[in-house]
């Protein structure tokens, strides 16, 4: 069953900007886009990239080695063929809490 993990303070995570966290196991890249946070899986499975280490373009991301831009709420690639799974967030207080 589903259920909701802590993986970050609001603060350590300035809007436009991505961090990089660990929950039971798995590699996921968290966004805070003015205030909304997105959560994905963090590798890019075209190149191995570190989806937290990419450039946003809006509600995009752009993979670091390739060219791969992966929409935020959906981890669909809108360049190429592939996919990433997401996770549902929310914040709570000062905490940000994503649905494994």
């Amino acid at each position: 069953m589903a259920e909701w993990v802590r993986v970050a303070d609001l603060s350590e995570i300035p809007p436009s900007k991505a961090k990089r966290v660990e929950a039971r196991g798995l590699a996921i890249a968290l966004f805070n886009l003015d205030g909304q946070f997105y959560a994905l899986e963090d590798t890019c499975p075209r190149d191995e990239g570190s989806l937290s280490q990419g450039d946003l373009f809006g509600d995009l991301v752009q993979c670091p080695v390739e060219a791969c831009k992966y929409e935020l709420a959906t981890g669909t690639c809108i360049t190429f063929d592939a996919h990433v799974q997401t996770f549902e967030t929310k914040t709570d207080g000062s905490s940000v809490f994503i649905k494994l």
